[in-house]
Parts: structure tokens; sequence; C-alpha cells
């Protein structure tokens, strides 16, 4: 999914104390630094986490995520109300909220909204495959008012009844994705034309329904908030407006935290930050859910190609290469310190179970993915490999320090189980296409969860549904199938299941490592709030 784009973490923990920047603002407004381009501020188009945290300050949904990563009710009264059969939600909204321009908010907001990012096409707003391929009659690339079939409807003014294409037992977590905020059709057709457009959303006249709505609006430069004193819960907005200011250097935004020109930097120098006087300042979440793997091309593509996708076939081969790199020797080689850990399933940390953790639940039974030279050579050996006749295969990760430090690490490793990594450095975007299109033998991938379930992670492998997907295996999507098919603590079972037939059975991926990046936060600053797959909340921020 597109969110490993933009690797950010966010806030939950703050390691207390004074640190390098303490003063307050006078103003009342918490300047934010951010780390790469604000695209267009539209819900149906944002795919990357620093314009879905700008727009997590001025839109809700029906629901949103807690710090446990359980999908509650905001916009909505309660959870969605769902028929015996799991194809039908009914969702009530709550009483009294408005739109900053002062409109009432209505359940047909949701569902043009909805409507307009199915129509957009996946293209262009990515995660409209949550709608497409879940609410029945959505139709990708079609038309905003001619959907005759779509399965949102509104009832009446507080009434949305949904109607989904198969049983989806997160649904309710897919919910409180960006691309489910409601917009307005008045203002989106009245400045921009045509309705797939997202030019009316960078007007700061948007109208908006959240903590803030905006004043100003430079996606190069800064967008600048301010209060909304129409905000049906404003009496807990303490902050007087926010500004984020777009600063893609991490030595000088780290500078500016230093300097007191920002008050919450979430893109810094790593080293700097948890190295030196500013560690006092470091704020990150816990836990953040985001993995960082291999990926292993032993799908169809390609078969003839090379020597190494032919050996990519063999399950125990892909085995031995996961069983030979040392997981440690790559945490130590990041520097992360307590902000990593060894993972050895694809999904990482942070994501609810049958019991507990999904992830810590797999771990206490057995690790489906770890080191053990002496078992990986032994594999090797009998696949007629050794130091004098090595496996020669080409690794590939776009051109960046900490991806070259995780490839040489393992290259270093795997040499000692008779593989001979390549590394195949690339620029960004002629990598991702490159993997997009399964032209890789074996590749890098992360990903922060777009929703917190299992299936986050697990469907990313279901059919061709995902870009890259090189696993193609049937009885893998039969497994998953019988998973949703279940509710509760079963079908936490049944996932658990199916990723060890992916990860332990056949090696398809070979996890490394889940981490955090860390920020830096003015420690006068309180109140910040986060969920597990990245995105915080200033509603409830203020200056001490």
């Amino acid at each position: 999914m597109k969110k490993f784009l933009t690797l950010a973490a966010c806030s939950l923990l703050v390691l207390s104390g004074c640190g390098g920047n303490s003063g307050s603002s006078s103003d009342g407004v918490l300047r934010v630094g951010v780390g790469g381009d604000i695209s267009h501020l539209d819900p149906a188009t944002a795919d990357d986490s620093i314009t879905a945290n700008i727009l997590n300050q001025t839109y809700e949904g029906l629901y949103t995520l807690d710090k446990d990563g359980n999908a509650v009710p905001n916009l909505a009264t309660a959870d969605a109300e769902v028929s015996e059969d799991g194809l039908t939600y009914t969702v009530t909204l709550k009483d009294g909220v408005k739109w900053s321009d002062g409109q009432d908010l209505k359940a047909e907001d949701f569902v043009y909204a909805w409507k307009r990012a199915a129509a957009i096409g996946n293209a262009d707003s990515y995660y409209s495959m949550f709608i497409t391929s879940n609410i029945k009659g959505a139709v990708e690339s079609g038309e905003v008012d001619n959907m005759p079939e779509f399965g949102a409807v509104a009832k009446d003014d507080k009434t949305i009844e949904i109607t989904l294409k198969q049983r989806t037992p997160y649904f309710q977590a897919l919910l409180t994705n960006t691309v489910f905020y409601p917009v307005r059709k008045d203002f989106v057709e009245a400045n921009g034309g045509d309705p797939k457009s997202s030019e009316w959303s960078n007007n700061p006249e948007a109208p908006v329904l959240s903590a803030f709505k905006f004043t100003s609006i430079n996606i190069k430069d800064e967008v600048v908030l301010a209060k909304n004193d129409g905000y049906y819960n404003a009496d807990s907005v303490k902050l007087s407006g926010v500004s984020f200011k777009v600063m893609p250097d991490m030595d000088s935004q780290t500078n500016a935290f230093k300097t007191g020109d920002l008050d919450f930097a979430t893109s810094v120098n790593r080293e700097t930050a948890l190295n030196s006087d500013l560690k006092e300042n470091v704020y990150v979440i816990d836990p953040f859910v985001c993995n960082y793997f291999v990926l292993v091309n032993a799908g169809n593509e390609n078969d003839e190609s090379s020597d190494a996708l032919k050996a990519l076939k063999d399950p125990e081969i892909r085995k031995a290469i996961s069983m030979g790199i040392d997981r440690a020797a790559v945490l130590q080689v990041l520097g992360y310190g307590d902000l990593a850990y060894e993972l050895h399933g694809l999904t990482a940390k942070g994501i609810p179970g049958a019991n507990g953790d999904f992830r810590e639940e797999a771990d206490a039974e057995s690790p489906l993915a770890a080191t053990d030279v002496e078992a990986a050579k032994k594999i090797m050996e009998s696949k007629g490999y050794s130091a004098d006749k090595m496996l020669t295969i080409k690794y590939s990760y776009n051109d960046n320090q900490m991806h070259k430090d995780v490839a040489q690490s393992m290259q270093a490793s795997l040499k000692e189980v008779y593989v001979n990594l390549e590394l195949a450095a690339a620029e960004k975007e002629a990598f991702f296409d490159a993997r997009d299109k399964g032209n890789f033998e074996l590749a890098r991938h992360a990903m922060t969860a777009d929703f917190i379930d299992p299936m986050a992670y697990l469907s990313m492998y279901y059919g061709e549904n995902q870009s890259g997907n090189t696993v193609d295996d049937k009885h893998y999507e039969e497994l998953l199938d019988k998973a949703n098919a279940l509710d509760g603590a079963e079908r936490m079972n049944a996932l658990h299941e199916a990723e060890k037939y992916l990860i332990q059975e056949q090696n398809y991926i070979i996890p490394l490592f889940g981490y955090s990046e860390p920020y830096l936060l003015n420690s006068s600053v309180k109140g910040i709030t986060s969920s597990p797959e990245g995105h915080y909340s200033l509603h409830n921020a203020y200056f001490e």
C-alpha cells in the first residue's frame, strides 16, 4: 500500500525532561515541521502520511482509532448495526455537527464523498479500493452521479445504510481511513467544475468540520490552520491555530527545532535526536504499526529470465535466505536502539489479535521467521550450493542511506549461507515502478498499516489486488477467505494460520524489523494523542 512512500512516525509517549526547546508559543499557534510536499488536501486522493495528518486536524470520519487501534465511534453515535449475514451496516450520525460555514452535516455528505472517490478511480484515489472492493455497486472511474446501484444510501439526514459485496468483518476499521471522510458536494462542484478534480481542496474557504479550519494554503511552503469555533467540541480545543511548515531537509528541521522556530518536528536527524541533548525531547509512538521486510519474487513473472528466479520458486531456498539474515546485526547497523525490534512475521506490533497483540500472540507460540545460520547452510548444501558455488541474487532498493545500510548488513550475513547478494540501488520512483511491475528478484518493502486489522498486511498478497504481488497462491487466498467468514477470536486464530502459511511454510515474505522514527516536541506542549497507524491529533494539544 502507499504509505510506505512516507514512513513517518507519530507521537504517543514523550520521554520527559527539560530538553533544548522549552519555550511556549505567545500566540497559541503550534508550529509543526513536515518532511515533504503536501499534496491536494482532498480526503479522496490523500495517500501520504503528511497530508493525512493535516486532514486529521480538519476533517473527521464516522469512526476513529483509539491509542490501542480500536475503531470507536466519532461522528457516529455508536458502533454500526450489522445484519446477521454481515452484509448490511447501518450507521447513525450524532446531533449538532456542523460544517465550518455553519451548514449541518448530513448523511448525504458521506455518500457523495464515497461515490466521488470511487469515480475518481484507483490511479488517482489510491484508497478508493476500500470502497470499490467492498461497497456493492461502487464503480471505479465511473461518474459521480451515475452509480444507480451504489450500496451506500442516506436513508435520511442522520442515517447511512451500507450494503457490502461480501462479508468484511473489519469494515468498521476501514471506515476510519481518510477516503471515508465526508465532503460537501456544493463546494466541490462550485470550485472545480469537474467533481473528480481536487482543485477545490486547496482553497482555504473549503468547509471542514473538525477542531481547525484553513486560513492559508501553500502546499510547497506552509499550511496554516485556525481554531474552528463552530466545531461541536470547540470547548476542548486549546490551541489558537497550527502552522504546518514544509521542511524536507532533516538537518534543517532539527536545527529549526533547536532554535525554537518549531514546536513539533516530525522529520528529524535520527542520530542527533537520539544521541544529543535533544533526547529528552524525543517523542515516539508506542506501538507504531510499521514493518520492514524483503519481498521475494516467487510468482510466475519472468520465470526464465534468471537462475535466481528459478531458485526462488523453491520454498526451502526462500527459507534458507530468511534464516541466513542476521536480524540483530541489521538492528545494530540501523542505530534505532529501543525504537526498533526484530520482526518475525508480516504483521507488525500494534494490531489487536485474539486476546492481545496479534504479533506478540504469534511470537509467543513460535516466531515465524528467525535467524538460524546452521540450518540455512544445511538447506543450501542439500541444494548443491557451497562456498565455492554460491547462489547469486539481486536485491533491489531505493537509494537511501537507511536502505543501503540494511542491504549491506544482509549482504554480509548471507555470504555465510552461500548467497551472493548483489545490491542494486535505484532512484525512488524507478525502484517503485519496477517493484510494482514485478521486475525484481528480492526487493525491500515497508509500510504502515492503512487500517488496524491484520488484513491491512495479509491482504497485500491476495489475488491481483495489490501491485507487486508475486505470491499468487490460491491456498493462501482460501485461508484468508476462511478467516473472514468468522468473527472474534476464531477469525484472529484463522488469520494466524494464514500468516504462518505465508511466512513460515512458504517464505514468500522475509520479515526484518519493525520500527518508529523519533519526533522532537517542545517540552511545554502537552495533550497530543495518536493512534498506531501513524496519525496524530492536535485537538487537545496545549502549551503548558
